[in-house]
């Protein structure tokens, strides 16, 4: 348990916006796909989110219980759920009529996947291109 507090002690330093942000991804991607878990987009984004758990754990504790710009690479899964979620709504498989707040959750957590995905990979290609201290300090500067 002192794991999860020292990673929420290094994400309570980081800036208030990326705070927000964490904040919406956890209650939408992590929190509401329980809501529709009978709906086959909701079951991929828990297994996705089970996968990037545990490789988020292990670069987490690889590179000493810091968080990185490798944290990113945890999210990879998201990647796969984010393609099926796309497939799924533009061959109308999604089943989103008469489903207002699926549609709406559905809709919502595609473009938050797509977000996310934009900022896990410009972290990946700085972090590869060198940078490496913990997001902590590369916040402070």
């Amino acid at each position: 348990m002192d794991m999860f507090n020292e990673m929420n002690a290094q994400i309570a330093q980081f800036p208030q916006w990326l705070q927000w942000w964490l904040t919406w991804m956890q209650t939408l991607l992590i929190l509401l796909p329980f809501l529709f878990i009978k709906r086959r987009e909701a079951q991929v984004l828990i297994a996705a989110q089970v996968l990037n758990f545990a490789l988020g754990l292990y670069i987490y504790t690889a590179q000493g219980n810091l968080i990185t710009k490798l944290f990113g690479l945890g999210h990879i899964f998201w990647a796969v759920a984010f393609a099926y979620f796309v497939h799924r709504i533009f061959t109308g498989k999604a089943e989103t009529d008469g489903r207002p707040y699926f549609r709406t959750w559905l809709y919502a957590a595609t473009a938050t996947l797509a977000i996310s995905l934009v900022f896990d990979t410009y972290d990946l290609i700085q972090y590869v291109t060198g940078t490496r201290e913990p997001m902590v300090e590369y916040y402070a500067q």
